[in-house]
């Protein structure tokens, strides 16, 4: 079973706005923060694009916890999210003057929230960036949680073909790759 946040009502505005949507019929989709349809070490792999930093740190944790109950011994969790180390390595040696601007607009909130719009998506979006990560943190928060086999990981490198059939080199270009499994 492979799991991914999704929200099936909204795929034509998704799509619109640079969204994949993958049409994998055997692909369950769900908000892994409020826990999943999905009983306990039943899941062969889950994988995660692009969402871990949209979430604040303590619904981060809940997330590595949920994810681990949802494994069965050996399966796999696999994310890939913007790595913090290469967006500070490019800023470190950029001379360009606005490369602090650059920086922050991967990293940061772009826009002032204002008006009903903004208010509502602040309340129900998740489209800034909360937390980032480089390996070295991530590493050490799945091995908090329990996950083994930790390691790098890199567009389309997994031992299991089925990740194959979700992932986007788009989504993977300057990116951290984590794959690791549930103990």
């Amino acid at each position: 079973m492979w799991i991914q946040k999704h929200t099936s009502l909204l795929n034509p505005l998704l799509q619109r706005r640079g969204y994949p949507i993958y049409p994998v019929s055997h692909i369950e989709y769900a908000d892994v923060i409020l826990g999943l349809p999905v009983p306990p070490g039943s899941a062969d792999g889950i994988y995660c694009s692009h969402i871990l930093e949209h979430l604040a740190f303590d619904e981060f944790q809940v997330t590595l916890r949920n994810v681990f109950q949802y494994l069965k011994p050996g399966g796999l969790f696999r994310l890939v999210l913007p790595d913090l180390e290469f967006i500070v390595k490019q800023y470190m040696k950029s001379d360009d003057p606005e490369a602090a601007i650059h920086m922050m607009k991967e990293m940061g909130q772009k826009r002032a929230l204002r008006g009903l719009k903004s208010a509502l998506q602040l309340l129900f979006g998740r489209s800034r960036h909360l937390w980032m990560w480089d390996y070295k943190a991530m590493a050490h928060e799945l091995q908090r949680a329990g996950f083994v086999n930790i390691r790098r990981a890199y567009f389309n490198d997994s031992a299991d073909p089925r990740f194959k059939e979700v992932e986007d080199w788009g989504r993977w270009e300057n990116s951290l790759g984590v794959e690791c499994s549930r103990s």
